[in-house]
């Protein structure tokens, strides 16, 4: 695209390139005024494009452009899909890019945002040994041992698979958080009977706090500090359903065995 809109087509295509990049930045856990900037600094980015506005939710993107007195709207549905900061750096820079050339056209940018979305999303074996490497390294920092540290390991990367498998299944969020934390509790237990592990709490807060929902509840505070109270809204309502259905998997075990 060049830097001055030609004819409507063009405009429909400039939404939808907006769209995509607000909508990948949503699907990797960036902040709402984040997305919605971006969507505004690709669409600002035209000459003859009088009026634009961008409102984002964690479920769905609005972008409305306004060209010779004609107003454009699109709208797209989010489906969220975890934390992403590397995928949110790239379509900063990509948006940045952008506005600085305007000689990316259309089919250009909806490559490389495509490239950006399909290329940085980690293989089931590296979140399996991400979770864990942190579950483990939780355990010990709230007090754990040596035979704590080696028995989240395992756990970890056993509850990390398995809630893999579990989210293709497209369950509600609450039900796969409330299985993962059953198999942590579960398998701790296992472990403390066998003499594997010596701290059930310290295996169990380790396995778990992969599943804590920390993004989503600092994410809802920074939008409700900055003014967008709807958004926020749902981000805590989430926060609250993920850090009860945690409990909930917990207690559930521990109430049976222990």
């Amino acid at each position: 695209m060049v830097k001055k809109i030609e004819n409507t087509n063009d405009v429909k295509k400039l939404a939808n390139l907006a769209l995509y990049a607000g909508e990948i930045l949503i699907k990797s856990g960036a902040e709402i005024y984040r997305a919605e900037d971006t969507v505004k600094r690709i669409c600002e980015s035209k000459e003859n494009i009088d009026d634009v506005n961008a409102y984002a939710l964690p479920l769905a993107l609005f972008v409305s452009i306004t060209y010779k007195g004609e107003t454009f709207t699109t709208f797209k549905r989010v489906e969220p899909r975890g934390t992403n900061l590397d995928i949110i750096d790239k379509v900063n820079t990509f948006s940045r890019n952008f506005v600085a050339d305007g000689g990316i056209d259309y089919n250009e940018g909806m490559e490389i945002l495509k490239e950006i979305e399909t290329k940085n999303i980690l293989s089931n074996w590296q979140k399996n040994l991400a979770a864990a490497i942190a579950g483990a390294f939780f355990t010990i920092l709230f007090g754990g041992n040596f035979k704590d540290f080696v028995s989240t390991f395992f756990i970890a990367a056993i509850m990390s698979q398995i809630f893999n498998k579990v989210s293709n299944l497209k369950l509600s969020f609450v039900i796969n958080n409330f299985i993962g934390a059953f198999i942590v509790s579960l398998l701790a237990v296992v472990c403390i009977k066998l003499n594997l592990a010596t701290n059930i709490d310290k295996v169990i807060i380790g396995g778990i706090m992969i599943l804590v929902p920390g993004v989503e509840a600092t994410n809802a505070s920074r939008e409700t500090m900055n003014g967008d109270f709807l958004s926020g809204v749902i981000g805590f309502t989430k926060a609250i359903f993920l850090a009860t259905s945690i409990a909930l998997g917990a207690g559930v075990v521990l109430k049976i065995f222990m």
